[in-house]
C-alpha cells in the first residue's frame, strides 16, 4: 500500500513540475490583417502568403465571393460593384463545409 502511495506522489510531483514548464514555452501570435475600403477598392495588408485566399462579401443579396489565389506579399487590393446596403468585405481561406459555408476570416471590413 506504501508503495503505491509513494508511486502516486511521484506522479503527481512530475506532473506538477511539467505543466508550468509546458505553459512558459512562447506561443505564436498572429500579427492580424487589416482591411480598408476607399471608393470601389478594398485592400488588404499582412494576409497570409502561404494558402490561398478567397475574397467575399456580404450585402443585401446575400453572402457571395470569389477566388483571388495566393499573395507574394501579404497585400490585396479588390474592384469592388457599387453597395446593395450595408456591405462587410472579408478576405478569407480556403471555404470547406455544406456549399463552402465554412471557412476563416483573416481581415473584414465595412
Amino acid at each position: 500500500m506504501r508503495r503505491h502511495l509513494l508511486l502516486v506522489s511521484v506522479a503527481i510531483a512530475a506532473l506538477g513540475v511539467s505543466i508550468p514548464v509546458a505553459e512558459a514555452r512562447p506561443r505564436a501570435v498572429a500579427t492580424p490583417a487589416s482591411c480598408t475600403v476607399s471608393g470601389s477598392t478594398v485592400a488588404a495588408s499582412g494576409l497570409p502568403t502561404d494558402q490561398v485566399i478567397n475574397f467575399m462579401v456580404n450585402d443585401n443579396a446575400g453572402t457571395w465571393g470569389w477566388v483571388l489565389g495566393f499573395t507574394p506579399d501579404g497585400a490585396w487590393s479588390v474592384s469592388v460593384p457599387a453597395t446593395n446596403g450595408p456591405t462587410t468585405y472579408q478576405f478569407v481561406s480556403r471555404t470547406w463545409g455544406p456549399n463552402g459555408t465554412h471557412y476563416t476570416v483573416f481581415a473584414s471590413c465595412s
